[in-house]
C-alpha cells in the first residue's frame, strides 16, 4: 500500500478547487515545467517578457546541441560503416530520428502561432470557462478535468521510466560484463545509450570518457524524451477540450423541448435565444480548430512522416526479443507507437464527434419553429456539414486512417529489412 503521504500528495494534486485561472491547475503547472525543461513554453505570451527571452535563448542552445548530436552520430556511422553491425547501425539511426523528431518540436514552439494557440486554451477555449453554462457543462468540466490529470502523470512516469531504463540499461550491461572492474576485457569497448563520432576513442575506451559521455546522455535522454512526448500531452490536452465542447453542444442541441404543437412566440424566443448561443458555441470551437491546423499543420506532417521511420527501426530492434533489447528498447516501443495511435484515435473521435452533430442538429424539433428558427436551423445545419477535423500539411487528414497506413507500410518494411538482417548474418 501506498504510504499515507504520498495518498495525501496525490490529493492534493488533484484537487484544483482552489483555482481561479487554468494556470494554476496542477496538471497545467506540470505541463509549463515539462515544456520549460526544453524552453518551449510561450512565457511572453503570459506576461513574462524577461523569463521568455531566457527560455528563448535556451532553445536555440538546445537546437544546437540537437543539430550537433545528429550530425555527430551520423559521422559515426559514417565512420564506422565497414564494422557496424546491421542492428547497432539501427541503434545509432533509431538515436538519429529521435532527435530529429525532438528537434522539429523546440523549433515549432518559437512560432508565433504555437505561442498564440497555448493562450488561447488557456485564457478563452479552457472548459473552465463555460463550466457554468449548464449542470451538463459543469459535468463535463469535472470528468476532463480528471481525464487531462491522470493523462499527465502517465506521460510523467512514461518520460523518467523510458529514460531510465534507456540510459540505464547500458551501464548495467557493462557492470555486468565487468568493464568497471580491475581485469576489463580486452579488445571491448563501453556499452552507451548514444553514440557520437568524437574525434576520439578514448570515451569509448577509457572509464574516464566513459563517465564523461554516460553524464552527458543523461540530461540528453532526458530532454529528447520530454519534448517529444510533451508536446504530443499538450495536443491530447487540447483535444481533449474539443471534445468536451463537441460533447456539451451535442447535449444543448437534445435539450432544446420537443412538442407537437407549433411554439408560441414566447417559446420561438427563447428558442432562439438558445440557438444563437449553440451557434456561438460552434463558431468559437470551429475558430479554435482552424488555429490548431495553422500552429499545428506542419507539425503533424513530420509526426507522421518520422513515425514512419521510426516504428519502422524500433520494431526491427525490439523483436531481437533479448532481455537487453526488451529492456532497452520495450518502453522505447511503446513510447514511439503511443503517440501515434494516441494523436489519431483521439483526432478521429473529434471528428466523429462532429458528425453526430449533424444528427442531433436534424433532430431538433425544426417543424414546431416559425420560419426564422427553421431558417437558422437549415443555415447551421449546412455549416455543420463539414466535420471538425485536422490536417497534417493542410492535406492529410488526422484520424484512424492515416495511421493505419503508417502501420501497414511499418510492418510490409520490417519484413523486408528483418530480412536483409537474416540473411546478413548468415
Amino acid at each position: 500500500m501506498a504510504p499515507p503521504r504520498v495518498i495525501r500528495s496525490l490529493k492534493r494534486w488533484f484537487d484544483d478547487s482552489d483555482a481561479k485561472y487554468p494556470l494554476e491547475f496542477n496538471y497545467v503547472r506540470q505541463l509549463i515545467f515539462l515544456l520549460s525543461s526544453v524552453g518551449s513554453w510561450p512565457h511572453k505570451q503570459f506576461g513574462r517578457d524577461r523569463l521568455h527571452f531566457v527560455m528563448s535563448i535556451y532553445n536555440l542552445i538546445l537546437i544546437a546541441v540537437a543539430i550537433t548530436i545528429s550530425s555527430a552520430a551520423a559521422g559515426y556511422i559514417w565512420m564506422n560503416r565497414e564494422t557496424i553491425s546491421f542492428s547497432f547501425m539501427g541503434h545509432v539511426i533509431l538515436c538519429i530520428l529521435l532527435e530529429t523528431l525532438y528537434l522539429q518540436r523546440i523549433i515549432t514552439s518559437r512560432t508565433k502561432q504555437y505561442g498564440e494557440i497555448v493562450k488561447d486554451l488557456l485564457d478563452e477555449f479552457h472548459l473552465f470557462y463555460f463550466q457554468n453554462r449548464s449542470q451538463y457543462a459543469s459535468k463535463m468540466y469535472k470528468r476532463i478535468q480528471v481525464i487531462s490529470k491522470i493523462f499527465t502523470i502517465y506521460v510523467t512516469c512514461h518520460i523518467l521510466t523510458g529514460v531510465s531504463l534507456f540510459t540505464f540499461m547500458p551501464f548495467y550491461n557493462n557492470y555486468k560484463s565487468g568493464m568497471f572492474g580491475p581485469d576489463r576485457p580486452a579488445n571491448k569497448t563501453f556499452e552507451h545509450a548514444l553514440y557520437f563520432y568524437c574525434f576520439t576513442d578514448k570515451f569509448y575506451t577509457t572509464l574516464k570518457g566513459y563517465w564523461v559521455l554516460f553524464f552527458f546522455n543523461i540530461p540528453t535522454s532526458f530532454q529528447t524524451s520530454s519534448g517529444i512526448l510533451t508536446f504530443d500531452l499538450l495536443l491530447s490536452l487540447m483535444v481533449f477540450q474539443i471534445l468536451g465542447h463537441l460533447k456539451i453542444m451535442k447535449h444543448d442541441l437534445s435539450s432544446i423541448p420537443s412538442t407537437d404543437y407549433i411554439y408560441s412566440p414566447e417559446e420561438n424566443k427563447r428558442v432562439k435565444e438558445t440557438l444563437k448561443e449553440i451557434i456561438d458555441h460552434h463558431n468559437i470551437i470551429i475558430k479554435f480548430v482552424d488555429k490548431c491546423s495553422e500552429a499545428f499543420s506542419t507539425y503533424l506532417f513530420m509526426f507522421y512522416m518520422l513515425m514512419q521511420l521510426l516504428t519502422i527501426v524500433v520494431t526491427l530492434e525490439v523483436t531481437s526479443f533479448t532481455a537487453d533489447a526488451l529492456a532497452k528498447y520495450g518502453p522505447l516501443t511503446v513510447a514511439v507507437y503511443q503517440p501515434l495511435i494516441q494523436i489519431s484515435i483521439l483526432f478521429e473521435m473529434i471528428s466523429t464527434q462532429s458528425e453526430k452533430l449533424i444528427d442531433a442538429i436534424y433532430d431538433i424539433p425544426w417543424e414546431c419553429m416559425d420560419s426564422s428558427n427553421r431558417k437558422t436551423v437549415m443555415f447551421f445545419l449546412l455549416r455543420a456539414q463539414t466535420p471538425v477535423t485536422l490536417k497534417a500539411a493542410k492535406m492529410v487528414p488526422v484520424g484512424v486512417m492515416t495511421m493505419t497506413a503508417v502501420l501497414k507500410t511499418t510492418f510490409s518494411y520490417y519484413m523486408l529489412l528483418n530480412a536483409i538482417a537474416e540473411s546478413a548474418e548468415q
